[in-house]
């Protein structure tokens, strides 16, 4: 079992219930939605696949929302696309065309920006992909020359470097798909654009005035500004999302292989957790097979101990969506057979009692090549912590509550077993080996640790090494 989780963006090429099995069936722990395009009738179909999943599959799938942020967008497009032709003009125009932008004038998702821009500015759409040039500044607007030729479809991403957007940074939009995720007891809430440990508060705020406290955050860092703020934005998170198409627009690709090391390293060290995304296995949009180039992607950010790998467009609009996260399992499960010293970067903040028995049970698995180590807990806590330090084991988690289990859907090395309330160590001990045994397939003479409380209220109290 591959230890690195997958979360997969879900969109029109996986809203069947034939390819979202596929996905789930190819190793997909975690499915997202996003805000930013997912109509309401889309996300009522994907939250319906999912219990299916849970129902018929028995699978431990969770719901990722991903907010819109205060991101940059063209306008929607006559006939949904535009021809960019290398070499002609194009306007960018003050007010919103909302539909009706095309191939000689389209409009931006915000006003009062066209006129922040100068002659010379670089415009950036679609993922940085095709660069506008302002060429002239007219009273309503700009004159652009295109650099380079390709079809762009509506409300695709724009980049100006070195403008910065002056809006509240959670819109009305914002907040209402947040009251959303909080109505539909989402898993985790993912918000775009974090620039700063306030951004991350003023989430947490209305997921408390929304009825979920601790619903876990993941920042999306996608700007330099963040990049200037990482330690704070890190402190505040659950998760880091390096989220790099953004990010290489607005800082330079080159620097992205530095930007994500950064975020890594800053993670481990604060015990949190660390998806990487954008672009991985881009290629099999349209192939059946990814470049070599995507599968040392994918292998160096299992090497590097991130929880997660994510796809975007691969599982939205790909033609090979199955395909795609099997082969990510695949290219996971083999880079997670070379030894690696990433857990010595990993840190377990706290002095407390359960911080000391799972470093214990960490080093155990060193020391006694551990098969299982299984954690008895009722908040996930006691998981998360094992799994913040990367042990040799796989980590089983018997839980009484399946929203608990989901919390761990993204955890790094985690899979759980929901158990029924457990009042004796006996009981403890058993269900835990027995957990082991049908989610791990372990056999006679295998070696586990267990970790749990007694009595049932107390904190995490005791580690027990059992061979099967």
């Amino acid at each position: 079992m591959k230890k690195t989780k997958i979360v997969c963006s879900i969109g029109p090429a996986t809203q069947t219930w034939e390819k979202f099995k596929g996905l789930v069936e190819a190793g997909m722990n975690v499915a997202r939605i996003n805000f930013s395009h997912a109509t309401l009738e889309e996300r009522n179909l994907v939250e319906g696949l999912v219990e299916r999943a849970r129902k018929e599959l028995g699978a431990n799938l969770a719901i990722l929302y991903d907010t819109k942020g205060p991101d940059l967008r063209t306008c929607s497009f006559v006939n949904d696309s535009i021809e960019l032709v290398k070499g002609n003009l194009i306007r960018i125009v003050e007010e919103d065309l909302q539909g009706d932008g095309d191939g000689s004038q389209i409009s931006f998702n915000y006003r009062n920006l066209v006129g922040k821009l100068e002659i010379g500015q670089e415009i950036l759409l679609d993922d940085g992909f095709y660069k506008l040039i302002v060429v002239s500044k007219e009273e309503d607007g700009v004159t652009c020359e295109i650099q380079n030729t390709g079809i762009i479809k509506s409300r695709r991403g724009v980049c100006i470097p070195g403008i910065h957007l002056d809006v509240p940074y959670i819109s009305e939009k914002d907040r209402e798909d947040i009251e959303y995720a909080c109505r539909m007891d989402g898993d985790y809430l993912a918000i775009s654009f974090v620039n700063s440990a306030e951004n991350v508060q003023e989430a947490r705020d209305l997921c408390k005035q929304y009825g979920k406290p601790n619903m876990p955050i993941v920042s999306k860092v996608e700007t330099q500004y963040a990049m200037d703020h990482l330690e704070e934005i890190v402190e505040a998170s659950d998760y880091i999302m390096i989220a790099r198409g953004d990010l290489g627009i607005e800082t330079g690709v080159q620097n992205l292989p530095l930007y994500q090391q950064r975020m890594i390293d800053a993670c481990h060290a604060k015990g949190k957790g660390v998806i990487m995304a954008t672009q991985m296995m881009t290629s099999m949009k349209s192939n059946i097979r990814p470049t070599n180039a995507e599968v040392t992607d994918v292998s160096n950010a299992v090497l590097r101990g991130c929880d997660a790998i994510m796809t975007s467009e691969e599982t939205t609009i790909g033609e090979y969506p199955v395909e795609t996260v099997q082969m990510m399992s695949e290219i996971a499960i083999n880079a997670e057979k070379i030894p690696t010293n990433h857990h010595k970067e990993c840190r377990l903040l706290g002095t407390d009692i359960h911080n000391t028995i799972a470093k214990c049970a960490v080093e155990a698995s060193k020391d006694l090549s551990l098969k299982a180590i299984v954690a008895s807990t009722r908040s996930g806590k006691t998981a998360m912590d094992i799994a913040s330090l990367r042990p040799n084991a796989l980590i089983v988690a018997t839980v009484i509550d399946e929203k608990v289990a989901r919390l761990l859907a993204l955890k790094w090395g985690v899979y759980t077993k929901v158990v029924h309330s457990l009042t004796t160590t006996d009981e403890i001990v058993d269900s835990g080996v027995k957990a082991s045994k049908e989610l791990l397939g372990l056999k006679e003479k295998d070696v586990v640790a267990i970790i749990g409380s007694y009595p049932a209220n107390a904190h995490t109290n005791f580690l027990k090494i059992e061979e099967i």
